[in-house]
């Protein structure tokens, strides 16, 4: 029997062990951009929306902007953050941000329209068939955004440029983006 280990076994043992480690740890990179991705997606998917919103308050003679709404979407925003074990606060500044984002959004198509007339488009109805599907991916951004936090995932500088390629919905801006960004990199999880 062999009790000491040649200075080459151990290399080897030490070599597999960080192997290893090494995969394991980019596995996990892996998975977190996943994660992130996802997060990215599902804000695009939203912001998406607002072609519908905007048709519709054209069509229907509404105002872009509505404070009331904004302030309710914002008060449900922080109650599911808190539910999620996101800190109120810290998540504020991103539903104003994407709420900013979505009413330049339906200024631009509203803009556009002046010269092309909408009048002939179809639209979805606002209250019955957008809000509730706007309202659910806000839900969901939410939650992912919290198991993404306590996965150990962070919003660093580096994920700007695929959030910046993944949340391109037509008519947002440079400056909209790096704000909605900015804000997200603020979100916290709620300390025990």
């Amino acid at each position: 029997m062999k009790l000491v280990q040649s200075s080459e076994d151990c290399w080897g043992s030490m070599k597999l062990f960080v192997t290893g480690l090494l995969c394991l740890t980019l596995s996990t990179l892996a998975v977190a951009d996943t994660m992130s991705n996802g997060i990215f997606q599902l804000i695009n998917q939203r912001l998406n929306y607002m072609q519908d919103v905007a048709l519709f308050k054209a069509r229907n003679h509404r105002a872009v902007e509505d404070l009331t709404r904004e302030q309710q979407v914002l008060e449900k925003a922080l109650v599911n953050a808190q539910q999620a074990g996101l800190q109120p606060d810290s998540i504020a500044d991103f539903f104003q941000a994407q709420m900013d984002a979505a009413k330049a959004i339906q200024y631009r198509y509203m803009a556009d329209w002046l010269s092309t007339h909408p009048e002939h488009s179809e639209y979805r109805d606002l209250a019955s068939e957008v809000r509730p599907k706007i309202s659910a991916l806000g839900d969901e951004i939410v939650v992912r955004i919290s198991e993404y936090l306590k996965d150990g995932g962070a919003f660093d500088n580096k994920q700007q440029k695929d959030f910046v390629r993944t949340v391109n919905t037509r008519h947002l801006s440079e400056n909209d983006k790096k704000k909605m960004f900015e804000s997200l990199q603020m979100i916290r999880l709620i300390k025990n």
